[in-house]
């Protein structure tokens, strides 16, 4: 979190040769965050985007010119984003994706380790830590639920080095080692 992942997909979108209408964007249903018609960064960045419950959801919204698909917060588009996002790339549309490696435990987030091998291109982006302003590899979460899938900005989430992520999540259970 706070890397840059959406300003750079949001980036990409605006610097590709492509026509709007030849561009696809989406953003999970789930991420009800800033503006429900259009992909946020935290920066205040914005691009106009189908909101979607489901990776498949893509699928009716491709059309004949469609040459590139954008999704944001990749590793909440379910279970078959993998399937999906293989199958559009057989079509010869490009598929940019951007989301988060790690969950708030250090676990791989669901379908990312996947998406990478799958990946033609990796752009990777860090954030700096919240405390030391040393580069942050690390997503930490506010105690207050063990829910994977919590969205939320700042209140509840800091980009953290190793270093202070594992001070901030010493004594919760299930931690998983740093890789």
């Amino acid at each position: 979190m706070f890397a840059g992942k959406t300003t750079k997909l949001i980036g990409l979108y605006n610097e590709s040769p492509f026509m709007n209408d030849e561009k696809l964007a989406v953003k999970p249903l789930l991420d009800q965050r800033y503006n429900a018609t259009r992909i946020n960064s935290h920066g205040g960045l914005q691009m106009l985007a189908h909101r979607i419950g489901k990776a498949e959801e893509i699928y009716p919204l491709l059309t004949e010119t469609t040459r590139e698909v954008y999704i944001d917060e990749v590793q909440f588009m379910g279970p078959y984003v993998i399937e999906v996002i293989g199958e559009i790339m057989m079509n010869n549309i490009h598929v940019i994706a951007a989301g988060l490696d790690k969950d708030y435990m250090a676990r791989d987030f669901g379908p990312m380790a996947a998406l990478k091998k799958l990946a033609t291109q990796r752009i990777e982006v860090k954030a700096q830590c919240h405390i030391c302003k040393k580069p942050a590899n690390f997503t930490y979460r506010e105690p207050g639920t063990d829910d994977l899938v919590v969205v939320g900005h700042s209140d509840m989430y800091q980009a953290r080095c190793e270093e202070h992520w594992l001070q901030g999540m010493e004594g919760r259970k299930e931690i998983s080692s740093p890789a």
